[in-house]
């Protein structure tokens, strides 16, 4: 059964809490993949949302669609890495929960017909405004998963 705005929208605020919780549990300097920290995991997760909320408010605001400028995933991946670099993990989780502020003002934003419009992504697919959406709480879930293994 296809999620409505508002349960997308508590699933992803409940991930995001979750995720908040475990990240607090684990030193941040722990390594979670090969040459990323839990602190570049965050700045990777922050970078996939900057774009998730530009592909959205490009369809609110009827504007052609948003593409990223880096198509490759892995490039894009370090990049965003490489940004936040030299930042200190407080400038790295304040960005993450500002810009999950920022996304969450643009779910709300839509109405519940918007769900089943299709969109192009910012990296070139075709979705539905629910899937597309969709993406940014499964992208955390599943660095969540990974995280919570970390604590045990």
């Amino acid at each position: 059964m296809e999620k409505d705005l508002a349960e997308l929208i508590a699933e992803i605020k409940q991930i995001r809490t979750d995720m908040v919780g475990i990240v607090n549990m684990i030193d941040p300097g722990k390594i979670i993949y090969p040459g990323w920290t839990i602190k570049e995991m965050i700045g990777h997760l922050t970078a996939w949302e900057i774009v998730i909320d530009k592909g959205l408010t490009a369809y609110l605001q009827g504007d052609p669609p948003y593409f990223m400028q880096e198509q490759d995933f892995d490039i894009f991946n370090q990049q965003a890495v490489d940004f936040r670099a030299d930042w200190k993990l407080d400038r790295v989780l304040q960005e993450w929960m500002a810009v999950r502020g920022r996304l969450l003002e643009a779910i709300q934003k839509l109405a519940e017909t918007d769900l089943d419009d299709d969109i192009v992504t910012p990296w070139g697919s075709e979705r539905t405004v629910r899937e597309f959406v969709e993406v940014a709480g499964d992208h955390e879930f599943e660095h969540r998963e990974d995280a919570a293994r970390l604590t045990h």
